[in-house]
């Protein structure tokens, strides 16, 4: 057997084993829209995908018949490709979008490791869905003495803002009117955005095709924004935009 035999053996059990990752990732991790955001799990992603061809790589220069020590040098290329890309999908599952979060104006998108959960009293802030994150809504104190606390808390005590914090979270369920009452038509996010007209047309389309059934909200992830599509009467999540949802 010569080398490019070899290596493409190798390379069909490689190309497998990152497909069934590429699913997990794309479908139950970091649905749409999260992995299109930035630092949002790149990084980690391209090292996946870099594992899991460097084996068939390695096995196209190394390989030699009856060459002594090859079985030695397959299993190392094996077990190195393996604990790459193994790191690969722990950095990745670590920081996959885990709360989602309306904060004022706008939901923000956190990992469970930014999150003290030892905090969590209620089981069901946790109850993560397959695909995508728990929807969340964070209270503002209403009571004058409650909010002073939050800013002196915040400001001069370091503590994290009320979003990272549970005591301050209801479920999404129970606040969608509040959510709906400080949204935005999505056609003034159209009329704004020309450049993402077609994917906001495409959004329409699959919800009936009125754009004045649905509004939307901006959404944050670290260094990338992205629009929420509500159902105006139910305040349910209609789909994603990946566009610049800050209005004037």
């Amino acid at each position: 057997m010569n080398r490019s035999r070899a290596a493409l053996i190798y390379l069909w059990p490689s190309l497998v084993v990152l497909a069934l990752c590429a699913a997990v990732i794309m479908f139950a991790w970091y649905p749409q829209p999260f992995l299109q955001l930035p630092s949002s799990g790149r990084f980690s992603v391209l090292l996946l995908i870099s594992a899991a061809l460097i084996g068939p790589v390695l096995i196209w220069f190394m390989y030699k018949q009856g060459k002594k020590g090859m079985l030695f040098d397959l299993v190392f290329i094996a077990l190195m490709q393996l604990a790459a890309m193994g790191w690969g999908m722990y950095t990745l599952y670590l920081n996959r979008p885990y709360f989602m979060v309306f904060t004022l104006d706008r939901f923000e998108v956190l990992a469970r490791r930014e999150v003290d959960t030892a905090e969590i009293s209620d089981p069901a802030f946790l109850d993560k869905p397959l695909a995508g994150p728990v929807l969340l809504y964070a209270n503002m104190p209403s009571d004058p003495a409650a909010y002073q606390k939050l800013l002196r808390e915040v400001m001069f005590e370091g503590l994290p803002d009320l979003q990272f914090r549970s005591e301050f979270w209801s479920l999404y369920d129970q606040r969608r009117q509040q959510v709906l009452d400080v949204s935005r038509p999505l056609a003034d996010l159209r009329e704004a955005r020309p450049e993402s007209s077609a994917s906001i047309d495409k959004l329409v389309r699959k919800h009936g095709g009125e754009i004045s059934s649905l509004r939307y909200v901006p959404g944050l992830l670290h260094a990338g924004q992205f629009a929420a599509v509500l159902d105006a009467d139910s305040g349910g999540i209609a789909g994603y935009l990946v566009t610049d949802p800050w209005l004037r």
